[in-house]
């Protein structure tokens, strides 16, 4: 590889680890072609990408990044490097399910919001509720007062409704 394109590999790298919500590395060692590609495809649906590159180029991209400070340690093997532009929690979930129905598929690490997470956050990452459902949660927990205080204006309205009768 020339040195521009090396240089250009870093620029690209560093750019999505800076510019995503959160980033994963994943071992790929002994997958074939046709379940990366089903992979990327599973992750693209959900707002993430898969980038494979040297972990030397890795390494030197995440130096400058500061919200994946220590993640630079944990590059060791055959890696991808998985990005996640919208829900962090569903690109997690996506590669959790995978590697449940693929065992050459290692979930290795992630970052997110300077916070590094080994194999097992990751996995109680994925398993938390999608932003609508806990929106539709909150908005339940919210109404629930409201709801309750218009049931009992309603009780007592039929009750003196009753008693007039």
């Amino acid at each position: 590889m020339k040195k521009q394109h090396k240089q250009a590999a870093i620029d690209n790298l560093e750019a999505r680890f800076s510019g995503s919500q959160g980033s994963f590395l994943v071992n790929f060692q002994g997958m074939s072609v046709a379940h990366l590609k089903a992979l990327r495809f599973e992750l693209e649906t959900k707002g993430g990408s898969l980038k494979v590159a040297k972990n030397r180029l890795a390494r030197i991209a995440l130096k400058d990044v500061t919200s994946c400070q220590g993640l630079e340690e944990l590059l060791v093997g055959q890696l991808a490097y998985v990005f996640a532009q919208g829900e962090v929690t569903s690109v997690a979930k996506v590669l959790v399910d995978f590697a449940k129905k693929n065992d050459k598929l290692k979930v290795v690490a992630g970052c997110s919001e300077s916070k590094i997470y080994d194999a097992k956050k990751v996995a109680v990452l994925a398993s938390l509720p999608s932003r609508e459902v806990l929106l539709s949660q909150l908005c339940g927990v919210l109404n629930a007062p409201v709801i309750m205080f218009a049931l009992s204006i309603k009780a007592v309205a039929e009750q003196k409704a009753a008693q007039a009768e």
